[in-house]
């Protein structure tokens, strides 16, 4: 009968009706009870199945060691160890032996649940009591992935191998998805060969996992490679192959980005289209007809966002809210979505974006309203970053920022709203800046009370040009509201040697700047080049009146000093 939920209220009654229910009517009932194919999951069914094993304790109905494993299973399953490790306790209470199938099923449940310290207990207890086996192996190694722990699940499976356990590519999968966690994309390709070596075939979840650590890592090239070689092995790739194909080329061109514009390091134009094998990923899905999850979409979305590609990003919007409700958009896809359109300066369209994502009831995190503050800045709409920044720090009519999301502004959102403001120009638009950092530094974003710094000597290494404009601004004013004139000292700003930035660039990114890597002589020549030590000491010499001249000291390269007798007179005319 497919009626199994009376068919364990009818047993639990049986004790009632003074009829003895026999451990065969608690077996056909269990076994029912926990099979997938009824329609009922493990989820519903495993606190059931414990009150059966506490009603067959009460009629003094011991229960076989294999009925116990399956309803540990179940708990486990259900993702929760506390229920199964108190079955367990169960068990021993009434002197039923576990096997290795017991602590099989108990470190399946520890590695559901991310409980990498009880998974290796139990593998010792195991490896003491009853013996382990394969998956024994396996499943310790999957909670291992979960915590990162590569180098122990390499370990585990060489002990596997002098033990002489029967190697199959369950095994090696778990081994290259720790590799994958853990972003150890050499170890994880060095299992794909052992495997090889030892005539293991690889299967489309081994070479997933092999692809997504060579993504996690950067190294789009390899994974495709790997994708290809699957297919020539005759494996045929699922969603899940592809998502890992498409991960890595969306991970690629955001490492690429960062690259270019962090170190200063020179990006193909083959790096810079990743987009475009992106793309054609997914039209190579659509002519195989495996069909693309959101996860799919959303891969593609991450890597047209790194490439600016805005409209694209949009068509696959479209789709995805005009497909079935396993594809809608969710938050990643929407935040890629606004991220490809920020990076165009389409502000309008990121707009509609945020709101269809709020109508989508999609909380929205500090990542999407960094996203959005984006595209206002470079579609040239401060007034738009100032207010939503307000709308962020508790004030406003809540236009952008609702009850449901509670969220706080951070320094990327900092820097996206100074440097739009700074672009502005314009005396306001420098009050509103002022204004902007000082709610920064109350909120403890930056120049936080708990660092190393002074009120005479600050760290600003690492700030945009900016940002570090805005702190000699606020700085400077604290100063000459808090300073006596018999307290002056040497004003000392920390902003290390620094890489050379662009300056007034149109092409710089929202945080303001764009360091110098491979641009020609004649784009340094137009648009002038500068560190944040020099920029810091033009900002003392432009911005303030009379101008605070600054020197580097002979033994600090990465320190802009302003003397005592400078800061004193600065100060004296500013009490005039």
């Amino acid at each position: 009968s497919s009626q199994v939920d009376e068919a364990v209220e009818l047993l639990l009654s049986l004790p009632q009706r003074k009829v003895d229910p026999t451990i065969y009517s608690y077996e056909i009932v269990m076994s029912e009870l926990l099979k997938k194919w009824r329609g009922r999951s493990a989820r519903d069914s495993w606190r059931k199945a414990v009150e059966l094993l506490d009603a067959m304790q009460e009629l003094q109905i011991v229960a076989p060691t294999v009925m116990f494993n399956r309803v540990i299973s179940a708990c486990g399953k259900a993702r929760n160890f506390g229920a199964a490790i108190s079955v367990f306790e169960k068990m021993k209470d009434q002197n039923v032996e576990p096997d290795t199938v017991t602590f099989n099923s108990l470190i399946s449940a520890a590695a559901n649940t991310g409980k990498v310290g009880d998974a290796l207990r139990l593998f010792d207890t195991c490896k003491e009591e009853a013996g382990v086996d394969i998956i024994t192996y396996t499943n310790t190694i999957r909670a291992c992935a979960k915590a990162r722990m590569s180098r122990k699940a390499i370990e585990l499976l060489e002990d596997a191998k002098r033990n002489n356990e029967p190697l199959d590519a369950f095994i090696y999968t778990a081994v290259i998805d720790a590799c994958a966690k853990a972003r150890m994309w050499k170890d994880a390709l060095n299992m794909l060969g052992d495997m090889k070596e030892n005539n293991i075939l690889a299967n489309e979840y081994t070479y997933s996992s092999a692809m997504t650590a060579c993504g996690n890592c950067g190294q789009w090239k390899r994974a495709l490679e790997l994708f290809d070689e699957m297919k020539k092995e005759d494996i045929k790739p699922s969603t899940i192959t592809y998502n890992a194909a498409v991960s890595a080329i969306s991970k690629g061109a955001r490492l690429n980005v960062n690259n270019s514009a962090n170190s200063g390091i020179n990006v193909s134009k083959d790096e810079k289209n990743l987009w475009i094998k992106a793309m054609a990923l997914l039209d190579e899905m659509k002519r195989e007809r495996v069909w693309p999850d959101v996860y799919t979409y959303s891969g593609v979305i991450g890597a047209c966002a790194s490439g600016g590609r805005y409209k694209e990003a949009l068509d696959i919007i479209k789709t995805m809210q005009n497909g079935p409700p396993k594809i809608r958009p969710n938050k990643i896809s929407y935040t890629g979505a606004i991220a490809a359109c920020a990076k165009s300066g389409e502000w309008s369209h990121a707009l509609q974006l945020f709101v269809a994502m709020k109508a989508d009831r999609i909380k929205c995190d500090v990542v999407v309203y960094n996203a959005l503050v984006s595209s206002f800045t470079n579609g040239g709409k401060p007034d738009l970053a100032y207010e939503l920044w307000n709308e962020m720090c508790g004030r406003g009519e809540g236009k952008f920022v609702t009850e449901m999301d509670y969220v706080s502004p951070d320094v990327i959102t900092l820097t996206s709203v100074i440097a739009s403001l700074e672009r502005a120009g314009g005396a306001d638009n420098e009050e509103k800046m002022d204004s902007t950092f000082a709610d920064a530094v109350e909120r403890g974003i930056v120049l936080p009370s708990e660092s190393m710094d002074t009120t005479w000597e600050i760290d600003l290494s690492g700030m945009s040009l900016p940002v570090a404009r805005a702190a000699c601004r606020f700085i400077l004013k604290r100063l000459q509201r808090t300073t006596k004139l018999d307290e002056c000292q040497d004003l000392m700003m920390i902003t290390g040697v620094g890489t050379n930035h662009l300056k007034n660039h149109p092409e710089k990114d929202f945080e303001g700047d764009l360091q110098l890597s491979n641009e020609s002589d004649e784009v340094k020549k137009k648009f002038g080049t500068t560190t944040l030590r020099e920029h810091v000491r033009e900002v003392l010499e432009h911005d303030f009146d009379p101008p605070l001249c600054s020197d580097i000291p002979s033994r600090a390269a990465g320190v802009v000093q302003v003397k005592q007798e400078v800061m004193m007179n600065w100060l004296e005319s500013q009490m005039q």
